[in-house]
């Protein structure tokens, strides 16, 4: 898994992971916004320690399926939509196995807004957690039981290629919340809540109102490369890319309570310039004037003379993998109709296309082949040259869209001018409400 998720994600990044490391036990407090992903890409960037987690029931039917996933670390829980009255009362199973774990000093994650949306916010907290974890604490003794809070940050949750950040926060001991807890529990649960929901609502980029997700989206777009310049911010640095939303975050949440007109405004801005982007199919990096000296003939013929030059073995990288690649996003694009599961789908169904059609191009070269190490060096240069495919692919992209801008530079400047004219009035505007 740690090699599919590095191949899944263009990035990936864990901060504070040490939180998670201790020896004693833990609950994983995580928002959910992308169906299995969360746990396994979680659990695969911060092993070891293993990391198990809590799972809606009905997925576990009998028989092999329940074997495989409790052997992954996956336990049922049910909710009364799973399972009906029937399926809570096997929870009361579930609470014990999970008491029985943190006694053994295992690590837990929760999801503690209950449901799994993807939206970028952070959902109200379950309070079925601060019940699970006190019956924990007290039927177990566990004192040294700390609650971890973690946000996890996509820039694209449902597509293959975008980038993750597990931002991990300081750690709440459980001892601390005993003492009230003997005296009043209800109110010392709703305390605890009231504690953790801020601490994950930090870790996370939190829009107050969801009609404002695809302005941000916008601003981030148009926005990143002059911010970053002005912060000295790195574009590989998923922490930056953090700071960065949460900025344009925070201007958008105030300006929505104090001006929302304006924010309106901009938005009209933004979705008319990124539909005339769409129309010419163009990038707003080509109207960037920090990359005009990159847009040339020159430079392009320089890219252009590159992918020549490999074509063969991004050729090669495309018999290595194009059919399963393109199997994957078949099959997802058919079958998984709910958006929060079509990442964890697509990286499931893509690892095991990938490792059967490789497996069929080693025993087919060695079938055939006088000497069987032929077969490994296949398997070898299959793999390289499909990694090569998977990097080069973004550049090629790119050529394409210098060479596009030049040709409407020439043949239509009253275009580029007004789009480049758009793109300073969103940045100015976004300014003013900074």
């Amino acid at each position: 898994m740690g090699f599919v998720i590095a191949v899944y994600f263009k990035r990936s990044k864990v901060k504070n992971s040490h939180y998670l490391k201790v020896k004693g036990p833990v609950i994983v407090a995580v928002n959910h916004p992308n169906a299995f992903m969360d746990p396994i890409a979680l659990t695969t960037l911060v092993y070891p320690p293993r990391l198990r987690y809590l799972a809606r029931g009905d997925a576990f039917k009998k028989g092999i399926v329940t074997a495989l996933l409790e052997s992954l670390g996956i336990i049922p829980i049910f909710r009364i939509q799973d399972g009906g009255k029937e399926g809570l009362k096997k929870n009361d199973e579930t609470y014990e196995r999970v008491k029985t774990l943190l006694k053994n000093n295992k690590k837990i994650i929760i999801f503690a807004e209950g449901l799994c949306i993807q939206e970028r916010r952070l959902r109200p907290l379950k309070k079925g957690v601060p019940r699970m974890i006190f019956g924990a604490m007290e039927s177990k003794q566990l004192d040294d039981l700390i609650v971890v809070p973690v946000g996890i940050n996509y820039t694209d949750p449902s597509q293959f290629r975008s980038t993750i950040f597990c931002n991990v926060g300081k750690p709440l001991k459980m001892i601390d919340y005993m003492a009230s807890y003997k005296e009043t529990p209800a109110k010392t649960m709703n305390q605890f809540l009231a504690d953790l929901a801020p601490r994950m609502k930090e870790l996370i980029v939190h829009i107050n109102h969801k009609h404002n997700e695809e302005v941000i989206a916008h601003i981030e777009e148009v926005y990143r490369d002059k911010y970053y310049k002005q912060h000295h911010y790195s574009i590989a640095n998923l922490e930056h890319d953090f700071l960065f939303s949460t900025k344009v975050v925070d201007v958008i949440n105030k300006a929505e309570e104090t001006n929302p007109e304006a924010v309106k405004e901009l938005h009209h801005k933004t979705s008319h310039y990124c539909k005339e982007l769409k129309k010419h199919h163009l990038k707003d990096w080509l109207l960037n004037p920090s990359k005009q000296k990159l847009i040339n003939y020159s430079i392009g013929t320089l890219r252009l003379l590159f992918i020549i030059i490999t074509l063969p073995i991004y050729i090669r990288g495309l018999i290595g993998s194009y059919i399963p690649y393109k199997l994957t996003h078949i099959i997802t694009t058919k079958k998984v109709r709910v958006i929060e599961f079509k990442a964890s789908f697509n990286m499931g169904i893509g690892a095991f296309l990938f490792l059967f059609y490789y497996s069929l191009q080693f025993f087919l070269v060695k079938t055939f082949a006088p000497n069987p190490w032929w077969a490994v060096l296949a398997l070898f240069t299959s793999a390289l040259s499909s990694l090569f495919c998977l990097y080069i692919s973004p550049f090629r992209k790119k050529t394409w869209g210098i060479f596009k801008i030049l040709k409407l530079k020439s043949s239509q400047p009253d275009l580029i001018k007004m789009l480049s004219h758009q793109r300073k009035d969103i940045i100015e505007s976004f300014e003013k409400l900074m």
